[in-house]
């Protein structure tokens, strides 16, 4: 009876364990089984990485700790309470009198509030407030470059898939080719060479399409990676948003960059920055005026610990910064100096935006007119092919004009395929030049 009673204890005790620590070892995946053998869209990964990219978190972390001083500073406006106790033992030979007692007890309460400091804790606070704008920026900044990255992630592994569609076209183009170049051989129309170049071009064609496969995967790992999930999960992507994307029109590069001038926060940062600055300057300026303070202070100092007597006193302390006027010019000209320091930063901010916004567009525009002639290129391509296998087939023509021509519609869709998807990067580059979120993010 006692064996069936300890078995059927540990037996609760191990159920009871695994229960309370099956949450927390699910917890970690929670994401992964989300998003596992699912389809997801441009909007869902974004989700997904602002959720779980380490730099988002660090970003704000850095913020929450910067806020968290606000309550430091802001202790200048309150009293301070102090409370001290100490113990002093004096040899007999250094007292005044045989019936003094060695001992002494020290006990007392001081309370200061500071009633002027020429504004310098309001200076610090006002300084650690724009410093904290400033830091919001930084976390804004950080969110805008964790979706440009997603996006472009994401739009490079549906180019990839794009490709590996036209690899496999290419692949059962030149197998047709194979089985056309067999049949005429031995119809005796064409020679044992055009079945051999046939061949050889299945086997480039198969190897393209293992290529084309492995980067699929690889630009699939690589977008796991950055949203912070495992690179071994399995998920498809719907393109629908990034087609949208394609047929956007060029916008005016003057509306690009007053939009950036408004939105970018890199620029608004550097402005809270520059008022943080100013107010730094200002709180060392208040070290050139006296500082007034009223203090209280309520004890006792006996010979034992248990008082018999207390003591108390109020008073007003003015602090003059005599000898003190060398340091405050030091620290007013260090203030000044980082200023200016930052007015240049903010012109420099302000030309690599401009230059950030001129590129993007101009990428974007290129992209659109690569698109233009690629679509005709494709064209005329396909009528090539056309033309290329009739007159294969009527035993007009060569293999070497069919693989001439297959090469080429290949090369033709491929350049389509890089266009179309490289005006919707060049769209959401853009976007992140002036400041706003993915097109398709927005709704727009």
């Amino acid at each position: 009876m006692p064996k069936r009673r300890l078995k059927a204890a540990v037996f609760i005790i191990s159920t009871v364990f695994l229960l309370s620590t099956a949450p927390a070892a699910s917890g970690g995946n929670s994401e992964t089984l989300t998003i596992d053998n699912k389809t997801l869209r441009l909007r869902e990964c974004i989700t997904i990485g602002l959720k779980s990219n380490p730099t988002g978190e660090i970003s704000k972390q850095g913020l929450k700790a910067i806020q968290e001083k606000i309550g430091e500073v802001k202790a200048g406006f309150y009293p301070s309470l102090k409370l001290s106790s100490a113990y002093t033992y004096s040899s007999p030979a250094l007292l005044m009198s045989k019936e003094a007692s060695p001992d002494n007890y020290d006990n007392r309460l001081a309370v200061r509030q500071t009633l002027f400091d020429a504004g310098a804790t309001a200076n610090l606070v006002q300084g650690v407030r724009h410093t904290i704008t400033a830091q919001e920026y930084d976390t804004t900044k950080t969110g805008l470059d964790i979706r440009l990255t997603v996006s472009t992630l994401f739009i490079d592994v549906l180019k990839k898939e794009a490709l590996l569609a036209v690899a496999k076209a290419a692949l059962f183009g030149t197998e047709q080719h194979r089985l056309q170049s067999q049949a005429l051989y031995k119809e005796g129309v064409s020679p044992r060479a055009d079945v051999i170049k046939s061949e050889v071009q299945v086997s480039t064609a198969r190897l393209s399409v293992i290529s084309a496969d492995n980067a699929v995967l690889a630009a699939k790992a690589a977008l796991s990676a950055f949203m912070g999930v495992p690179v071994t999960i399995q998920f498809d992507v719907d393109g629908k948003e990034v087609e949208r994307m394609q047929h956007h029109p060029l916008p005016d590069v003057r509306e690009a960059l007053d939009q950036a001038y408004h939105l970018r926060p890199e620029l608004m940062g550097v402005k809270a920055r520059l008022a943080a600055a100013d107010a730094a300057i200002s709180q060392a300026e208040s070290g050139f005026y006296p500082s007034v303070s009223l203090d209280a202070s309520y004890g006792w100092q006996e010979s034992t610990f248990v008082p018999t007597d207390t003591k108390w006193g109020v008073g007003v302390t003015v602090a003059l910064p005599v000898f003190e006027q060398l340091t405050t010019r030091s620290k007013v000209g260090q203030a000044v100096a980082n200023r200016d320091g930052l007015k240049a930063s903010e012109t420099q901010a302000l030309r690599a935006v401009e230059l950030e916004v001129q590129q993007a567009w101009l990428g974007l525009k290129e992209a659109q007119e690569r698109q233009t002639v690629a679509v005709k290129a494709l064209e005329q391509a396909t009528e090539d092919m056309q033309v290329s296998e009739g007159r294969y087939q009527e035993g007009l023509g060569v293999i070497l004009e069919v693989i001439d021509a297959q090469t080429a519609l290949t090369q033709a869709k491929t350049n389509q395929v890089v266009a179309a998807f490289d005006i919707a990067t060049a769209q959401v580059k853009l976007d992140r030049a002036t400041g706003q979120r993915p097109t398709e993010e927005t709704g727009k």
